[in-house]
């Protein structure tokens, strides 16, 4: 007699059977939210499953048995054709992206993978196909696509107001820019002229009739304070625009806004866009549409202020006698101009700010599409370089009004060397252009800004780059001669003519201004160079055979006694671990922008628009790290941080963020009680950095 087998305790194992897989597999394809589905080779459906039925709107019942052509849209019967055929020849057809038909008419964008279906035998028989929605996606591209050319619009129209000479000039540009930002081909600009009547200066698409009887009408008089933008939805309803109807209908006008040119609270003139049907705009046009206006205000006030300093030293070379009144003021105006160009930075810095963040939030997702990355490589190398105009917009102020101080140290001018060379790495490979550095292989010690130092080497880099075609050779090179270190940046670049030399240090010269322009510059750069080397006791030259001959700039500055270690370099500073966190900006898209870096990193953030919101939100809160904006519309960042400081149970650390970074703006924020100083616009390791310094 056989013994039973002993009981192991276990539950016997099931192996899978083939009705099992089935089951599986169709439960699957069920609960799939992509459109999976069935057809023959001559494309009859034979299976339908609901995430179809939810994409095409059609039910089983209604799709099973017919074909396949009845939800492609007639201009795209050619795909399912070439699709057909390929699926006969046994080939599989993988991510193809086109539009299909919903039941109710609308055309939806699709993602369509289609395998073909083999018998036991392993013969073709029909095909499996699997579309997923991708009109979100289609949508955001389009969303993308749109920020990044109205981006593209105001960077063009800030580096041409920054270079024009008149106000035809910055009318024109702001034409261009109007025109691109808000997909028009009808805009014009008015300005006041003399006797305070707003007069046509410029425009686009508009006939000689229509000019003639709109010129002088105006929503707005010369002192009128602070207007705000007029949006016309519909010339045949709005009864603001009764008077001159016939003549803009007539014009085949429908809609139109007014849009106000200010500079520091004073009204210039106007900029309006039409459109040949009745159209309103969205917040965000609205908010770009005031961006161009305020820049062209800036700068027909900036052609103004040369316009009257022109005209002050001609009065001064004709009339001797009057020499006292007429330079003190030509001061003024450049007193003047030196305040504007300060404003303009400042006021680019928000926009840019989010520019950059953006950049940075973007390139954190790692599914971006390869076109995207490329797009947003390029944002960032744009909005880099806007910065770095700022910044010498900026620089060239302070050490013009003896306003900057260096913050002298010990150091090795190799390491300084070095790190400039690689903060223009991505200029240089963009370019494909070859940079040949040599260093001597002990210290090279000095005394200075390492900041200032590095601004030196990576201006003249940067200016051989711009000068030097692609592939093009650039050589960097350090050596010690007689007690001083002499650094030599030399090119194969555009070169410099005889007459210019002498020439090409001062302020806003370019020695081939054309190629200046589709490299972008501001004639500062060397300026800057200049300053900075005399400041360090130092003495710079540029050197030339010719045009097409490439140049040489060659710096030198005293060496510090060999005696002490001389400092290497920076050591890389820890990570903070997630803090709660408020950020207090008024500046909607800036704010969004910083918040969503800082959620990136892992902090909870809570954010607020106001100084009084703020003061709010840190009591409900309790945050360890509080960001705020200088720059608010009810209490001034510095009230807010004093008032922070004074609120019972509150230990969270300041961290002042500004658009403004004289040392005169950071003392006031350190006896604010602000532990840390930004300037926008904030790049994201800068951030974090700051974060792990502050919170320690």
């Amino acid at each position: 007699m056989t013994n039973p087998p002993k009981d192991s305790g276990k539950a016997p194992v099931s192996l899978p059977s083939a009705g099992d897989d089935s089951a599986r597999l169709a439960a699957i394809v069920a609960g799939a939210e992509d459109a999976i589905v069935s057809k023959t080779l001559e494309g009859i459906i034979t299976s339908w499953n609901p995430g179809a039925e939810a994409l095409f709107g059609y039910t089983a019942d209604e799709a099973i048995g017919r074909s396949i052509a009845f939800i492609i849209p007639p201009d795209r019967l050619h795909e399912e054709t070439e699709i057909l055929a390929r699926v006969r020849r046994g080939e599989r057809t993988e991510h193809f992206e086109t539009r299909r038909l919903r039941k109710d008419g609308r055309l939806v964008e699709v993602s369509v993978n289609v395998s073909p279906v083999h018998d036991a035998s392993g013969r073709v028989i029909g095909a499996s196909k699997i579309a997923r929605d991708i009109s979100d996606k289609r949508r955001a591209q389009a969303r993308l696509g749109t920020s990044l050319r109205s981006l593209e619009s105001l960077y063009r129209l800030a580096d041409r107001v920054g270079q024009a000479r008149s106000r035809q000039d910055v009318c024109d540009a702001a034409i261009e820019a109007i025109q691109s930002a808000m997909g028009t081909s009808r805009a014009s600009v008015l300005t006041f002229d003399v006797s305070g009547v707003m007069r046509f200066t410029c425009w686009a698409g508009l006939s000689e009739r229509y000019r003639a009887a709109a010129d002088g009408h105006s929503p707005w008089h010369r002192d009128t304070l602070n207007p705000r933008p007029i949006l016309v939805e519909d010339v045949l309803t709005d009864p603001s625009v009764a008077a001159l109807r016939d003549e803009i209908v007539h014009e085949g006008i429908r809609s139109l806004a007014f849009i106000p040119l200010q500079y520091q609270g004073r009204l210039l003139g106007k900029f309006m866009v039409y459109f040949e049907e009745p159209r309103v705009l969205t917040p965000e046009e609205c908010r770009l549409a005031e961006t161009i206006g305020q820049h062209v205000g800036f700068g027909l006030a900036r052609v103004d202020a040369e316009a009257a300093a022109a005209e002050a030293l001609e009065r001064e070379r004709t009339a001797r006698t009057d020499a006292d009144l007429a330079r003190a003021h030509a001061e003024q105006v450049n007193r003047a101009k030196d305040e504007f160009l300060a404003m303009l930075a400042h006021e680019l810095r928000n926009p840019l700010g989010v520019i950059m963040n953006a950049g940075s939030i973007l390139r954190s997702h790692r599914a971006l599409a390869p076109e995207l990355a490329t797009i947003v490589s390029m944002v960032e190398r744009q909005s880099k370089h806007l910065a770095r105009l700022l910044d010498d917009l900026l620089d060239v102020a302070r050490i013009t009004s003896g306003h900057i101080e260096l913050e002298r140290q010990r150091l090795d001018f190799r390491t300084t060397v070095t790190q400039a060379v690689e903060a223009q790495r991505l200029r240089l490979n963009a370019k494909d252009q070859r940079v040949s550095l040599s260093l001597p292989a002990t210290p090279v010690p000095v005394i200075g800004d390492a900041v200032r130092l590095q601004q030196i080497v990576g201006n003249l880099v940067n200016n051989a780059s711009k000068y030097t075609p692609p592939e093009g050779s650039i050589w960097v090179e350090l050596a010690v001669q007689q007690g001083r270190l002499e650094l030599k940046v030399r090119d194969t670049g555009a070169g410099i003519p005889a007459e210019q030399l002498d020439a090409i240090f001062d302020l806003f010269v370019q020695a081939n201004p054309t190629l200046a322009r589709t490299e972008g510059g501001l004639g500062v750069g060397l300026t800057l160079v200049r300053r900075l080397v005399e400041l360090h006791e130092g003495r710079v030259e540029g050197r030339s055979e010719g045009l097409l001959k490439g140049s040489e700039f060659v710096v030198n500055l005293p060496l510090a006694d060999a005696e002490e270690d001389v400092i290497a370099g920076h050591a890389p500073r820890p990570e903070v671990s997630p803090k709660r966190i408020v950020v207090i900006e008024d500046h909607a898209d800036g704010r969004e922008a910083v918040c969503t870096l800082l959620r990136l990193q892992g902090h909870e953030v809570f954010e607020a628009a106001t100084g009084r919101e703020g003061i709010a939100l840190v009591g409900s809160s309790r945050p360890d790290v509080v960001l705020v904006d200088i720059g608010l519309p009810d209490l001034d960042g510095y009230a807010v941080g004093q008032t922070l400081l004074g609120m019972p149970g509150n230990r969270a650390h300041l961290i002042a963020l500004t658009g403004y970074g004289q040392p005169t703006d950071r003392e006031r924020a350190t006896k604010a009680g602000f532990e840390a100083h930004l300037v926008k616009p904030v790049d994201e390791r800068i951030l974090r950095e700051t974060l792990a310094i502050v919170v320690g």
